[in-house]
């Protein structure tokens, strides 16, 4: 991604670094989604050795999250220092006006793809924990029958009421 056009307000050594830091967030959210698309699958197919690996894999993936937070926090320090603003103020939104060409259009581009990504993970996060929670109803369910006893472990919701909400037939959460 060398040579990239860029206005005065940045220089050749801080696009460069711009644009990797971009493709890093990009390939760990992509490594992410991946994961949580797998686990997904698994949950739906009610496959528990797909499940275990997806576990596996989600996990590492995770863990690369984890350390590009920690690079995309130095990042932001590095970067608002150079432009004068507090690196909690500092966000890609603000990094484009001080950009031309090849560059502005690699942020705003990732941006979107990113923005996209996490969206995805979050639908996805949503819908796993929906088929979760279904799958833990209907076991509990199926024990109390069993046992002729009402279920020990009841959930309750923030404001301290049981929490039986409704999620759903498992077909709804199609791919």
């Amino acid at each position: 991604m060398a040579n990239l056009e860029q206005s005065d307000s940045i220089d050749d050594a801080l696009a460069g670094r711009v644009s990797q830091h971009l493709v890093n967030e990009e390939q760990t959210l992509v490594a992410v989604l991946e994961a949580v698309r797998e686990l997904h699958l698994s949950l739906r197919e009610l496959d528990g050795d797909k499940l275990a690996k997806a576990l596996e894999v989600e996990t590492a993936a995770l863990r690369d999250a984890e350390a590009q937070q920690g690079q995309r926090q130095q990042f932001r320090q590095e970067v608002a220092r150079e432009l004068g603003i507090a690196p909690q103020d500092f966000t890609l939104g603000k990094l484009v006006p001080r950009t031309t060409g090849k560059l502005q259009e690699t942020i705003v581009g990732s941006r979107e793809r990113l923005s996209a990504m996490s969206t995805e993970v979050d639908r996805l996060n949503r819908q796993n924990a929906a088929m979760i929670q279904q799958s833990l109803m209907l076991m509990r369910g199926i024990v109390s029958r069993l046992t002729r006893t009402a279920g020990a472990s009841e959930s309750y919701n923030a404001g301290g009421g049981r929490d039986e909400a409704h999620v759903g037939s498992l077909l709804q959460w199609g791919g």
